[in-house]
């Protein structure tokens, strides 16, 4: 990962500001800006350096790790120290949605403080080459995954003692850890798009949901498939078979240079013309990388543009209340 070419194009994006330096405290941001996975800490970006504040806790781990040898500055973190460092600074920038009311009282007391959003977020849209491997190494393991979930999906397991296994699953064949917390939904409970597993016994001829992610390395993956164990009925197998055409058209028609919100409205249009589109109530699909929720948007007020490097889901859904819901998703990767 070429973490200094990122911190590169934060300190253009200063320059044209005319603003000194960046505060940053978003782990995934400082993840992305120096190589430095899960750690809590205040990173500032200026013209000449990377000044990274930890926990103590964190310090050791920190300065072994190789990326940031190269050119990112490691301190422990103390109130006074952090304050005093942000003082040479005439202003300084935070992106908005980091930095909570507290935090900001804390410091706009004695710093010039100016809101800016967020721009490290906007450069992870696009997928550099090195981030392209590991993500489809996430997504590989997922699949793998998912074959086994196939076998497991059993009349009168429960949705908690699935989704354990799932988890397990997703470490034996390589993942770091689950991307999210598995969501099985089955029965009725399919009909709620982020359902909380629960002791609900899997029954015959029922949906069930089963929407599961892996994070490789620090990024993510993200699949849902739906089952019928045992097999379903009429109403059912009909849903479906809309549902899925309706993934395969969609797939079909995403290019590059298409907006989100544009895409979105493909798949609710047909949906639309088998009256179901009322019972899709989320947007078609979202951005995929160090956090599995990130841009490209696909939604019905996206102004997202799909580019080449993006890396998102497709995921149409039905969801009929007291009856059950499907939901079919794959990933997106242009390269």
């Amino acid at each position: 990962m070429d973490h200094e070419k990122r911190t590169a194009k934060v300190v253009e994006y200063l320059d044209r500001k005319n603003i000194p330096a960046l505060l940053i405290k978003n782990p995934s941001n400082i993840f992305y800006l120096t190589g430095l996975l899960d750690i809590e800490g205040l990173l500032i970006v200026d013209r000449s350096q990377r000044r990274l504040f930890v926990p103590e806790l964190y310090l050791q781990e920190c300065v072994d790790t190789p990326s940031c040898k190269r050119g990112v500055d490691i301190q422990t973190y103390t109130p006074d120290v952090f304050r005093k460092f942000l003082g040479r600074y005439k202003e300084i920038a935070f992106i908005d949605t980091e930095l909570t009311y507290s935090g900001f009282a804390s410091l706009g007391k004695r710093h010039n403080l100016v809101p800016v959003p967020d721009l490290v977020k906007d450069m992870r849209m696009i997928k550099d080459r090195d981030e392209m491997k590991l993500i489809r190494k996430s997504m590989e393991i997922n699949s793998k995954v998912f074959r086994q979930v196939k076998k497991i999906v059993r009349c009168g397991k429960t949705e908690t003692e699935t989704a354990g296994e799932i988890l397990c699953m997703i470490r034996k064949y390589g993942g770091r850890k689950e991307a999210f917390e598995p969501i099985v939904a089955s029965g009725t409970n399919s009909a709620y798009p982020h359902n909380k597993s629960r002791g609900t016994a899997i029954e015959k001829g029922m949906p069930v949901v089963v929407d599961a992610g892996v994070d490789f390395s620090g990024y993510k993956s993200d699949m849902t498939r739906t089952f019928f164990p045992g097999g379903t009925d009429k109403r059912f197998s009909e849903m479906y078979r809309i549902l899925k055409e309706v993934h395969e058209k969609t797939m079909n028609f995403i290019k590059p240079g298409k907006s989100g919100k544009e895409i979105h409205g493909y798949a609710a249009e047909l949906l639309k013309k088998k009256e179901l589109d009322k019972y899709f109530i989320h947007g078609l699909g979202h951005g995929v990388g160090i956090d599995v929720h990130e841009k490209p948007v696909l939604n019905s007020k996206s102004a997202d543009i799909i580019r080449k490097g993006c890396v998102f889901t497709v995921e149409p859904g039905i969801y009929i209340p007291n009856l059950g819901g499907i939901r079919i998703e794959d990933m997106v990767v242009l390269d």
